[in-house]
């Protein structure tokens, strides 16, 4: 099989095991599980304040390591706002950076339909046609080096910082962020093949991945 069909739908599988929370009750957990997970994750002295859920829209505030805060909003998976600012411009109360909107009701292409149509799933999410190397494709293409990205020049000269341009779910946005803004390089690569592990198990297995798993912390030695 066409190892691009392969990808497209490892792709979607990755999405939906780790970044399609259903219903409020679990948005609602998985935000709180982020945002606690962010303390050690970035080892910072700090969590971050607790996201509110107001009439089904979550909201939250992360302040980060690297100069570089944001504030979300979530009103469904596909319609949500990330406004970000510069720490020392948000003390002065203005400056507001920019700002990630995305409208699930404007049209972009069915990935999902279009998959589901195809019926290939199956055949593609057997255990022999999964290779560790897929998985790496798209942990990187979906959360560390996405095709798509931004690179911040002021007041944060970090290369290694890439914020995602086209990425439309919520949730995947927020872990990108979670991944992208940890200032410490040794930990960023731990995760990293931490979830490559997690995806690829989780596939293989034909497993779900628990919100807290998901949020675990990568072993550094």
């Amino acid at each position: 099989m066409d190892r691009n069909i392969v990808l497209a739908y490892l792709w979607q599988e990755v999405i939906n095991l780790g970044f399609s929370p259903s219903g409020n009750r679990d948005q609602k957990s998985w935000v709180h599980q982020y945002a606690k997970s962010l303390r050690n994750f970035w080892e910072i002295d700090e969590y971050s304040s607790n996201p509110k859920g107001e009439s089904g829209v979550l909201k939250g505030r992360v302040d980060s390591p690297v100069n570089l805060s944001f504030d979300f909003v979530i009103s469904a998976k596909d319609k949500f706002s990330v406004q970000f600012l510069s720490t020392p411009i948000r003390e002065r109360g203005n400056g507001l950076m920019w700002n990630h909107d995305v409208d699930g009701n404007i049209f972009n292409f069915p990935v999902q339909p279009f998959l589901t149509l195809h019926n290939q799933g199956n055949i593609v999410l057997r255990s022999n046609l999964l290779q560790e190397s897929d998985i790496e494709v798209i942990v990187d293409g979906l959360l560390c080096h996405t095709r798509a990205h931004q690179h911040i020049v002021l007041p944060i000269d970090d290369h290694e910082i890439r914020i995602g341009g086209g990425i439309d779910n919520a949730f995947l946005f927020l872990f990108h962020l979670r991944y992208q803004l940890c200032p410490i390089p040794e930990k960023r690569e731990k995760e990293k093949q931490r979830l490559v592990q997690l995806f690829l198990n989780a596939i293989k297995n034909k497993n779900n991945i628990p919100i807290n798993t998901l949020m675990a912390q990568p072993v550094v030695s």
